[in-house]
């Protein structure tokens, strides 16, 4: 029997409690979605898993680590949302926990379950987060009779979560184990002006992107949407559903979209991905065609790329591959770079890998001699020593993007009168103690947030007595 026999259905699906009896006193505004996940429970009903794994986001999120629920019997409940009395409990595949950890380990990922003392010092509760609670609700209460995987999607890069999926494929492949998959996460909460957290055009866009790859059976489409559209739109249900779609990989499926909506600004999403007996095996794998896709646009925008950003990625690369440190001289002959090798600046340069995060190193103020040779400086650091991740290897160097700021003179305010983070970065100052934060970053959207995290960086207490300095940035890209 092919491996994707084993895995009966994958389930697209929104966690948001409003719709779950007895949170609410009143109607709610997401019928359309409650309607769906009803008849996809009804569809469950029918196909009687023997498990179903769950991915999600709300379950606790590591950077380098999959965390995995586990005890005999999983257990939850929505008393945090006002519903002490909704509550679930499941058992526990324990058999399919072992050799999807068993796995993972022989892939060298990172995860599995915690101890409890591990539990305590990263202060997780136990209990399941409503990313699981709110999808099952309405699908034990039409079949009841399976056990339970549930996991994070964790902060792992894109590639390694899709392989987690095909993991958790040959897991279940390898004990007959016939499982639902379900990735749950709402999408864009910025899709409309009925959102709480604001909205902007990229919210829709990214919303429109999701479904049209569910709707069409299009697993590329969804696994190519830009990292900067999704980081913009502010969704949370991007990474369960990469493992959703490496469950697949390789393999042809057919898809329903049963419902999308944004009632309350927030994107939710209803759909199923099943296996198409019908279609040749094995299919294009979706991952490597987006990565193909990637690279292109990425090769499109190198053409286009500014003079900083051409230094800094010529010289990361050629001390990557070739491990030659290049200085201002090498670039002499870039056209219009004259204020490169005149002036002097602090500078940041950022590293993107698949529209994640790479790298990020910069200075506050000038160390080198040219703003050329502090560019050439600082995307070596952030591509080589950068605290938070591995050195880039050569392999990785056409999947990177990169971004030159460039930091104009800091000058002192008054108060947060004076601040605006879309606008000015800060510098906060507590005798030897500072920390700097960029402005126009993604969910930093008020003086307040933008200060406490800077005062984080710094070790700042927020509500002792500080210094503030602001400045404006040129972005290169």
């Amino acid at each position: 029997m092919s491996e994707s026999f084993q895995i009966l259905a994958g389930y697209v699906l929104p966690h948001p409690p409003v719709i779950v009896p007895g949170v609410e006193s009143g109607p709610h505004r997401a019928a359309a979605t409650e309607a769906a996940i009803r008849r996809l429970a009804a569809g469950l009903a029918r196909l009687k898993p023997e498990t179903i794994v769950v991915i999600s986001p709300h379950a606790p999120l590591f950077s380098d680590y999959l965390f995995m629920y586990d005890a005999p019997v999983l257990t939850g409940d929505l008393g945090r949302f006002g519903a002490p009395q909704v509550k679930l409990s499941l058992s526990q595949d324990q058999e399919l926990h072992r050799e999807i950890t068993r796995r993972l380990e022989q892939a060298d990922i990172a995860g599995g379950s915690l101890t409890a003392a591990q539990m305590n010092m990263h202060h997780i509760d136990p209990q399941l987060d409503h990313g699981v609670i709110v999808p099952l609700y309405f699908l034990a209460e039409a079949y009841p009779d399976f056990k339970l995987v549930a996991m994070s999607c964790s902060n792992l890069p894109l590639p390694r979560l899709y392989q987690v999926g095909e993991i958790i494929r040959q897991a279940a492949a390898r004990l007959g184990r016939r499982i639902v998959i379900l990735a749950s996460g709402d999408q864009s909460h910025k899709a409309n002006p009925d959102s709480p957290y604001g909205s902007c055009p990229e919210g829709a866009a990214y919303d429109k992107l999701v479904a049209e790859g569910l709707q069409t059976a299009d697993l590329t489409q969804i696994l190519s949407i830009d990292g900067r559209l999704r980081e913009r739109a502010a969704e949370c249900g991007y990474r369960s559903l990469v493992i959703l779609c490496g469950a697949f990989s390789r393999q042809a499926v057919k898809t329903e979209l049963l419902s999308f909506e944004a009632p309350y600004g927030i994107g939710y999403c209803t759909a199923a991905i099943y296996p198409d007996p019908d279609q040749p095996e094995p299919a294009a794998d979706a991952l490597q065609q987006a990565l193909a896709l990637s690279r292109r646009q990425g090769e499109a925008r190198r053409l286009k790329s500014a003079p900083p950003v051409v230094i800094a990625r010529d010289a990361l690369e050629a001390y990557v591959r070739d491990h030659q440190t290049l200085n201002s001289k090498d670039f002499s002959g870039l056209p219009g770079t004259e204020f490169l090798f005149r002036d002097r600046a602090g500078a940041f340069v950022s590293l993107k890998k698949f529209g994640e995060l790479r790298g990020c190193i910069g200075t506050t103020a000038a160390t080198a001699a040219t703003l050329a040779d502090e560019i050439i400086r600082n995307a070596i650091s952030a591509g080589l020593h950068d605290p938070r991740f591995d050195p880039v290897t050569a392999d990785e160097l056409p999947d990177l993007s990169y971004s030159v700021d460039i930091l104009g003179r800091p000058e002192p305010v008054a108060g947060k009168q004076d601040l605006d983070p879309a606008r000015y970065g800060v510098i906060v100052r507590s005798g030897s103690r500072s920390g700097l934060l960029l402005p126009d970053l993604e969910g930093i959207d008020t003086v307040e947030a933008q200060l406490t995290i800077a005062c984080r960086k710094a070790g700042i207490d927020p509500n002792e007595p500080y210094q503030i300095q602001r400045f404006q940035v040129t972005r290169y890209t």
